[in-house]
């Protein structure tokens, strides 16, 4: 079996708690649609940004959700929320398999400076196992922004990225580009899922192995169940779209290194940039 249910949830949701509205739209789609496999929610979906909702890891948060998932007999990503670990907290997504069990727990690699202050970068990539079906990647919102972390997973096999995200802002088209843009270059399915407002601007996107759109939402609550076929992407990756480039086989076989990745590297141009700050008032003339 190669194939699998994923259902995606653009919920509505404020910044304090979603909890309740979240777990009522989990029970209803396992009810209305049982061959959903899998349910993926958005980044901070339950708390929002508010850091005084951080919590340590196995927690409440966590804890609920796992329930929720037994209870439907779901493999359940629900969205991310921030965990706090010591002095540090990170910005995190639980993976919970069907039995209600944590296998894995993705940590954002890339806060989105300089606006997502006081927020610990993740170093681990997450890659997982769906018996039967194959394999999962985890990534959150910005990390996308920075190619190198799909090429990471894709290395490691994964054939499906998830990908909760909260954008409210107006480069919301560009994302959705990369969106594209990265199934195409590392032939999978690329499963994004924004909060809808007032926290978010929705339209999440689906896009598969050729960078081709499998499902592209609006901005208010929506809910998208799709069916989706790994055989499609191996053979995609095997022969190329519709017979075209295979980028991961001329990767693999590549001899080039490229600089920016040696010991010691420094560019210039990227020094002369400054220090991360926020943008400032634009001067009159």
């Amino acid at each position: 079996m190669s194939k699998i249910g994923i259902a995606g949830l653009q919920l509505e949701a404020i910044n304090g708690d979603n909890l309740d509205s979240m777990e009522a739209e989990i029970d209803a789609v396992a009810q209305r649609f049982p061959w959903v496999d899998m349910v993926v929610l958005a980044e901070l979906n339950g708390y929002g940004v508010d850091p005084d909702r951080a919590q340590a890891m196995p927690g409440p948060f966590e804890s609920r959700f796992a329930e929720i998932a037994k209870r439907n007999d779901i493999w359940l990503i629900p969205g991310s929320v921030m965990e706090q670990a010591g002095n540090d907290t990170f910005n995190t997504a639980p993976v919970i398999n069907p039995d209600g069990e944590v296998i894995a727990r993705y940590r954002k690699q890339f806060p989105w400076l300089p606006y997502e202050q006081n927020v610990t970068p993740g170093k681990d990539f997450v890659v997982f196992d769906v018996p039967g079906v194959g394999r999962f990647g985890v990534s959150i919102c910005y990390d996308m922004w920075f190619q190198e972390t799909i090429r990471a997973m894709s290395c490691m096999g994964a054939e499906v990225i998830l990908h909760p995200s909260l954008t409210s802002t107006i480069d919301r088209d560009a994302e959705k580009c990369m969106v594209r843009a990265s199934g195409a270059m590392y032939q999978c399915y690329f499963f994004d899922v924004n909060v809808a407002g007032p926290l978010g601007v929705g339209q999440s996107i689906v896009a598969g192995p050729g960078g081709e759109v499998v499902h592209a939402a609006g901005r208010g609550r929506e809910i998208f169940p799709l069916r989706l076929d790994l055989d499609y992407v191996r053979d995609v990756r095997s022969n190329g779209w519709h017979g075209l480039g295979q980028p991961l086989k001329s990767f693999r076989d590549s001899s080039v290194q490229f600089p920016q990745y040696t010991d010691g590297y420094v560019s210039e141009s990227l020094e002369a940039l400054g220090p991360m700050t926020k943008a400032g008032k634009i001067a009159s003339d």
